[in-house]
């Protein structure tokens, strides 16, 4: 009865909206009636966990070889799959829907090791007919959204296999950028045609699996955008990643006119286009026509900018204007988060020399500011004549503003007085360091310095911090014949220092005490001379302040910046 009753509302609504009585998205929702909520379900799959572990553990036990190792693994993969399906196809309880969805999964990781862990196509092409034939079958929503996000991403990681691939070269492939355009644009056209295809006895099950695949796709995205911010390849043991003398840093052009680029591009238009026919702008008020196109304009012509700098924006792009189109509101957040994602990926990108992203961000802010000079201006002459309004003062904000400006360079003028006046009359010593080799995005590369205090002048100083805001704390040193300080104690007032005894003042930085900072910045990609860097060097004024004006090797020698020696292809 109530199944009657819902295919007779679906097919209303499809009636209304062909004869343009309602709009698309007044389309009922053709997923399965809101379910429990995700905390009762994630303490449910908590206790399935609880019956379903200790069980496999006694599998193992009873039989390693016959559930681990073929042919025991696929015979026992097809039951857990088989078993599992039939459950799940009745829809039971909470409960039992978990112990399902444990055995379905437990089957899936046997399928994976009866497979031997080989990531050739053919044993992905496996993996994937099983997660969607068990997908057609079971009848619970949100089992079905799962296994359509893992369908996803092994259809995403099916094109970089071939015979004799790694784990890392599986992952450096991934996602598979033809096939991600190729299922973002059928998600597309699925969730653009959905109000028609609801009726069909399949829909609800392509809706489900359509959740789950647009939720990968722009994960995939996002983890396409940022791979190299996650330093893979130090976690699998290939090395430091992420190095300012990366051997690939500052090499690439920032605009990649390639082709990736320009399908990236066609997805944004096409999204774009889509948009203004979906909304039907020409029926809404001019007024608002107005001020929405402009609004559009923008963004995707930010979105189109993009596409040359930030690889899939334009697959993100589409996902979030079909989901803000058709009221998917969870997913055009997750497109957000993606889009940011993408921006700090940008952000952390070695390859683009810094002063080419800097020129790019300048370039675009200026264009920005340039765009609402413009707007503001035109809705300033549009605006009607006030008779009561006070006489405007125009005189006054540039007025503000030379004297913002007046303020800052004097104070900047004042602080590098004070540095040169340090440079000029302080003594030279040096002080040992601990060097690191991190980089600054905005600034440029840079040596991250880590002081040699000891541990006894640390513990006062902790203590010294502990017992209230303290930013700055002197430390009395000692200098050897060659010019070294060592740390000694923490200064106290009114002392009388030795011969060869200095003021040096420490102050609290980013949780660490640091003499003047905490790193040496360099031009980018000449930073290899500093990993021999032992001291650094300082000019010290006798009432303790210090400028670091160079980094030494372990004879005292200056060390000046020098390009990697890269490797001819």
């Amino acid at each position: 009865m109530m199944a009657s009753t819902s295919s007779s509302r679906v097919a209303l609504a499809v009636s209304a909206i062909a004869e343009d009585v309602l709009p698309q998205e007044a389309m009922p929702v053709t997923h399965e009636a809101a379910g429990p909520s995700w905390v009762l379900l994630a303490l449910n799959f908590l206790g399935a966990q609880l019956v379903v572990l200790p069980f496999l553990g006694f599998l193992s036990l009873l039989s390693y070889r016959f559930f681990f190792q073929s042919p025991g693994a696929w015979i026992t993969a097809a039951l857990l799959l088989g078993g599992a399906s039939v459950v799940l196809r009745r829809r039971p309880g909470m409960f039992i829907t978990q112990l399902a969805f444990s055995a379905l999964i437990t089957g899936l990781a046997l399928l994976v090791v009866a497979m031997r862990f080989r990531w050739e196509n053919p044993s992905l092409l496996v993996l994937l007919v099983a997660l969607l034939a068990v997908a057609l079958v079971v009848r619970v929503a949100w089992v079905q959204r799962v296994l359509g996000s893992m369908a996803a991403g092994v259809a995403l990681a099916l094109t970089f296999g071939g015979h004799g691939n790694t784990r890392w070269q599986a992952i450096e492939a991934f996602p598979s950028i033809t096939v991600l355009v190729a299922l973002a644009l059928l998600w597309a056209i699925w969730s653009a045609r959905e109000p028609k295809w609801s009726v069909h006895a399949r829909a609800r099950q392509a809706a489900a699996l359509a959740d789950g695949v647009a939720v990968t796709l722009l994960l995939a995205a996002a983890y396409a955008s940022t791979r190299h911010f996650w330093s893979l390849n130090a976690m699998f043991g290939r090395g430091p990643r992420g190095s300012a003398d990366d051997l690939t840093a500052g090499l690439a052009g920032i605009l990649d006119l390639g082709w990736p680029a320009a399908v990236q591009l066609a997805l944004v238009l096409g999204a774009a286009a889509w948009l203004v026919v979906h909304w039907q702008l020409r029926e809404r008020p001019r007024t608002h026509n107005v001020a929405l196109l402009r609004l559009l304009g923008w963004v995707f012509a930010v979105l189109a900018l993009a596409c040359l700098v930030v690889p899939q924006v334009g697959v993100v792009a589409l996902i979030g204007t079909v989901a803000l189109g058709t009221g998917r509101r969870a997913l055009l957040a997750l497109a957000g988060l993606t889009l940011l994602a993408q921006l700090s990926g940008f952000y952390y990108a070695l390859q683009w020399p810094l002063v080419h992203k800097a020129a790019l961000l300048a370039a675009t802010g200026a264009a920005l500011a340039l765009v609402l000079w413009v707007l503001r201006d035109r809705q300033g002459a549009r605006a009607p004549a006030d008779p009561g309004a006070k006489l405007s003062r125009p005189w006054l904000a540039p007025l503000a503003i030379a004297l913002a400006g007046a303020v800052a360079l004097g104070l900047v003028h004042r602080d590098v007085q004070r540095k040169e006046q340090v440079i000029a009359q302080g003594e030279k010593l040096y002080l040992p360091l601990a060097p690191r080799d991190p980089r600054s995005l905005m600034q440029g590369d840079y040596m991250a310095l880590n002081f040699v205090i000891p541990g006894n002048v640390r513990q006062q100083l902790k203590e010294q911090a502990n017992q209230g805001l303290v930013r700055s704390v002197q430390v009395t040193v000692r200098l050897n014949p060659r010019g070294v300080a060592e740390v000694l104690r923490v200064a106290q007032d009114g002392e009388t220092l030795a011969t060869d005894e200095r003021r040096l003042e420490l102050k609290r930085l980013k949780g660490d005490w640091v003499l003047v900072t905490d790193a040496f910045y360099f031009p980018e990609g000449l930073g290899t001379p500093f990993s021999r860097a032992r001291f650094g060097e300082f000019r010290a004024l006798p009432d303790g302040r210090a400028l670091l004006v160079g980094l030494a090797d372990e004879s005292l020698n200056a060390i000046a910046p020098a390009p990697l020696e890269r490797s001819a292809k």
